[in-house]
């Protein structure tokens, strides 16, 4: 099986606060040329969030994985054009450090990446799309 092409982005680390609760709009994860497969790098700390927006369509298949060295990393899926409407198993309280599935519409998905707890917060984070 031929592998995926892999466009990669490394964002910059951002040290923000632990006692804030905030969020952090990344730019749109966009696939390069015939590429399904982007590898993001980055930081939350604390109680903040990254949020990646995805423009996906109904029947294409994703795959997120999200890797922290201590496993403290976590994401979860929102569904287009709703707050706190998760895909199945990568919601509030999934703890979701993988996921994969068939996107059920189209629209700009949101993909929620945040810290549990402890120092190491940085992470991996590999989207995979079918075109």
């Amino acid at each position: 099986m031929p592998s995926p092409r892999l466009a990669t982005l490394i964002l910059p680390f951002a040290i923000l606060g632990s006692a804030s609760l905030s969020a952090t709009d990344q730019p749109e994860i966009k696939f390069v040329g015939t590429a399904t497969q982007v590898v993001l790098k980055g930081e939350c700390q604390g109680m903040d969030r990254d949020i990646y927006p995805l423009e996906g369509k109904a029947g294409q298949t994703l795959k997120v994985t999200v890797k922290n060295r201590l496993k403290l990393v976590l994401f979860r899926l929102q569904m287009p054009g709703t707050v706190e409407k998760y895909l199945p198993k990568a919601g509030e309280e999934d703890d979701a450090t993988t996921w994969s599935g068939k996107l059920p519409v189209d629209g700009k998905y949101l993909i929620v990446v945040g810290a549990m707890k402890g120092a190491d917060s940085r992470y991996t984070l590999q989207v995979n799309l079918s075109k």
